[in-house]
């Protein structure tokens, strides 16, 4: 599983009722994290910077009672925001989340500080990734043609896995326009998931099926980042099943309204990304196509850094921008400096070494290039660059 457990911008957590993981993490100087409820009540302002995630826990005794007013002015408080970041809900399986808001995530509140913090930054890391797709439809326009794999197609839809009893309940509770499809077992399930597009899935077996379950989604890099909801028979396995890898865990005797909220946000989120992985798929695999004609224009690149540029310092973020060109790198051996397999070789060293939402290309005039979201990945990429050239005789 492509999974790392580090925020992608810091910043101030906005919090209510519980103080989340991660607290505290701001940068030196920043403003520090607010308790939503005391700057309300205290009439008091939120800082202008933009928050790491905002996290509502309604299943606290003083974020239990919260009126309209606060709600309204919530809502408000987030629309102001420069660009959107993770907005949590954490709740009981009675509780019903204010239908104004619209959460980017709903978890039970039993859900431990170590996964809530993974899903936080997961949760970065994919509006990161659905910002990156729409930049690069922005600048180079669509690439239609190019191949859309099958788990890519299709409209919505909800896979349950398992006979755990369960379907007629998330048959009510699935949205009309979303096609809700059954699978008995694993197997069953990953033809399914091969077969058509899918934006989450519900595990309603046994415990030790689910977990199973759960292992072999996030093994597979297609599914790794899916929301996968489990069903749970035991207060006692929530935990567990978190800890395996689960997006949300439920009881299905409690709350039927609980329920149908947690699965249209999981649902309207899997959405979102599956669509950002579909163009960022779609434009890797014309972006590296386009060495053998000349390159992407120096145009469509300078549109696309300028938006990327523009769209990272909302976050405090910079774009890392990496010309990959021979006296750039410790390549101490002059046969590999002057051999014409080199920029391919650099380019799939750094289309490895980088994550989708990286741009490797080559540019017309100007050669191969990485644009990385983290300095973090432009030193890992120097690294590996300089290690697999300083003993490859091309």
């Amino acid at each position: 599983m492509d999974s790392d457990v580090s925020l992608m911008w810091h910043g101030p957590f906005w919090y209510a009722g519980r103080i989340p993981p991660g607290a505290g993490l701001a940068i030196p100087g920043a403003s520090p994290d607010i308790d939503l409820v005391d700057c309300f009540q205290s009439g008091g302002l939120l800082h202008n910077t933009l928050p790491a995630a905002v996290v509502i826990d309604l299943a606290a005794s003083r974020t239990a009672d919260l009126e309209d007013a606060f709600w309204n002015w919530l809502n408000s408080a987030i629309a102001s925001l420069e660009t959107d970041v993770p907005v949590v809900f954490l709740c009981s399986a009675t509780q019903v989340i204010p239908s104004d808001l619209r959460p980017t995530a709903i978890f039970d509140s039993r859900i431990p500080d170590e996964t809530l913090f993974a899903a936080i930054c997961d949760l970065q890391r994919a509006l990161l990734r659905s910002e990156e797709a729409r930049i690069r439809r922005m600048s180079f326009g669509r690439v239609p043609g190019y191949g859309v794999a099958p788990h890519y197609r299709g409209t919505s839809g909800l896979l349950v896995v398992g006979i755990g009893g369960n379907f007629p309940l998330l048959e009510r509770a699935s949205q009309n326009k979303i096609a809700l499809v059954g699978a008995f077992d694993q197997n069953m399930a990953e033809q399914f998931l091969s077969q058509r597009a899918f934006d989450a899935v519900v595990l309603d077996a046994t415990l030790d099926e689910t977990l199973e379950n759960i292992r072999q989604l996030r093994l597979d890099a297609r599914y790794a980042s899916m929301p996968v909801m489990a069903i749970a028979t035991s207060r006692h396995d929530v935990d567990m099943l978190f800890k395996a890898g689960a997006s949300d865990v439920f009881i299905p005797t409690e709350g039927e309204q609980n329920i149908k909220q947690r699965l249209a946000t999981s649902l309207r989120f899997g959405k979102r990304r599956r669509l950002a992985d579909k163009v960022l798929a779609e434009s890797h695999k014309w972006l590296t196509q386009q060495l053998a004609s000349g390159g992407v224009s120096s145009a469509d690149y300078d549109r696309y850094i300028q938006q990327a540029d523009t769209a990272l310092k909302r976050r405090g973020l910079k774009i890392w921008e990496m010309k990959l060109l021979p006296e750039n790198f410790s390549t101490p051996n002059l046969s590999t400096l002057l051999s014409p397999d080199l920029y391919g070789t650099v380019l799939s060293i750094a289309d490895a070494t980088s994550r989708e939402e990286d741009l490797i290309c080559f540019v017309h005039d100007m050669g191969p290039v990485a644009v990385l979201k983290s300095e973090r990945g432009k030193d890992r990429l120097q690294a590996r660059i300089n290690a697999i050239l300083g003993h490859t005789q091309l």
